[in-house]
């Protein structure tokens, strides 16, 4: 999450922190039932086989779920529900919002809700959830899920982003990161037919590496829009994850498997690599979140890293902003919060409680989640790649391109005699 001094954007909602604002579930704290922001439930329309009927914000679509695919749009819902959230009377004390000023109530002081402040998607068997926290001024989390059609079974991508705190604008370079890894895959799938799930994974790295580059050319070329990423491509009880910065992948299960899947790109991560420090030491050091890697116009050159991963037994990918593994670190501890009586069906449900436990626990930064289901027993043919010997088929980290042949290529060749750029602040 980027707190810096820029204007806000027509994403952003300016107004102080609230440290009132409850970590539990109401009417501040934007739920399906309450949050205006989120879709309203008609009982008499409901589908009664639906687990969650509310279904957390209206999913935009591109097209019909076996051809072009379907996709969550955050822009989009941001404009659709920016006149009722804007218009709404105070959640608190009910004064009407002309009574308001910079976002807080004129009669209790309460923080009233911004366009971005807590947003929720479903998506076939896939979750999302971003919140702005207990303590930023606004959102700069993003999230993005896809899901396609293929011969070889559905395609399911998903994303998150976290704006960078030393630059401005950081909710635009998440929003454009997280939406264009998800739109390049789909498009890549409808125009060209099957591709293999890495091919896959390194167009949408690419496309979220250009799309935040390229907000350059729309404000201050010294001071350029950056942000983390995460992306899973998953088919078949397979996946193809990739990262850059320090925002995670965990792998969650019931079977005692569960475990961080990324490896951050950060100045902890690195001295504790180097043996300078234990790793505990190097993340209780101030320096931790200085961040190693990143996107955006000034991002240092070289590809993403990246992990295939099959499990042995069903659970899900849990791609994640700091602001929750900040708070929650441990991988086993993360499983258990899904483990909470929801049910296997209710990965929204799911979604919402990683989230609320990060709030519970002093919710200091932007949280969000993405949660996508992977079953091995989906497989077909073998899935995507070969065991490796031994019967292992989780390849550790790799490296993937950022720079795929059909995507804009930024210039690169003024660039090319400065000196490598500085690391940059990751937190606030």
């Amino acid at each position: 999450m980027t707190e810096s001094s820029a204007p806000p954007s027509p994403t952003n909602g300016p107004g102080d922190p609230d440290p009132r604002r409850s970590a539990r579930p109401g009417p501040d704290r934007g739920g399906p039932d309450d949050d205006p922001s989120a879709a309203t439930f008609d009982p008499a329309t409901a589908d009664p086989d639906d687990p969650d009927p509310t279904g957390g914000v209206p999913v935009q679509s591109v097209g019909p779920a076996g051809s072009a695919g379907e996709h969550t749009d955050l822009r989009a819902v941001l404009e659709a529900t920016r006149t009722q959230i804007e218009t709404a009377d105070c959640p608190e004390c009910g004064a009407s919002v002309d009574e308001a000023q910079d976002l807080v109530c004129g009669r209790c002081g309460a923080r009233r809700p911004a366009v971005r402040d807590h947003v929720e998607f479903r998506l076939g068997p896939a979750a999302a959830v971003t919140d702005r926290g207990l303590r930023r001024r606004r959102n700069e989390d993003a999230c993005a899920l896809g899901r396609i059609a293929t011969p070889d079974g559905e395609v399911l991508v998903a994303s998150v982003c976290d704006g960078v705190a030393s630059a401005r604008r950081g909710d635009e370079a998440s929003l454009a990161a997280a939406e264009a890894c998800v739109a390049v895959v789909l498009t890549r799938i409808t125009a060209r037919g099957p591709q293999s799930l890495d091919e896959l994974a390194a167009a949408g790295a690419g496309a979220a590496a250009d799309a935040a580059a390229d907000l350059v050319r729309h404000g201050d070329p010294a001071d350029p829009p950056a942000t983390t990423y995460t992306g899973a491509v998953t088919r078949g009880g397979s996946a193809v994850i990739s990262w850059v910065g320090d925002s995670r992948i965990y792998w969650l299960a019931g079977d005692g498997t569960s475990q961080l899947l990324s490896t951050d790109d950060s100045w902890a991560e690195e001295i504790a690599a180097a043996g300078v420090m234990t790793r505990e030491q190097a993340h209780a050091d101030r320096r931790a979140h200085v961040l190693t890697r990143w996107l955006g116009h000034d991002s240092p050159e070289g590809p993403a890293r990246a992990r295939r991963f099959r499990p042995a037994a069903p659970g899900v990918l849990l791609l994640c902003s700091d602001g929750i593994w900040n708070h929650i670190p441990d991988a086993d501890r993360l499983a258990a919060v899904l483990a909470s009586g929801r049910g296997e069906a209710d990965v929204l449900g799911d979604a919402r409680a990683l989230v609320d436990a990060a709030l519970a626990d002093g919710g200091y930064d932007n949280a969000t989640v993405a949660l996508v289901p992977l079953d091995p027993d989906d497989r077909r043919d073998g899935g995507e790649w070969d065991p490796r010997p031994g019967g292992g088929e989780d390849t550790g980290p790799i490296l993937i391109p950022l720079d795929v042949e059909d995507a804009p290529r930024r210039d690169t060749t003024a660039e090319s005699t400065q000196d490598p750029p500085a690391p940059r602040d990751g937190t606030a």
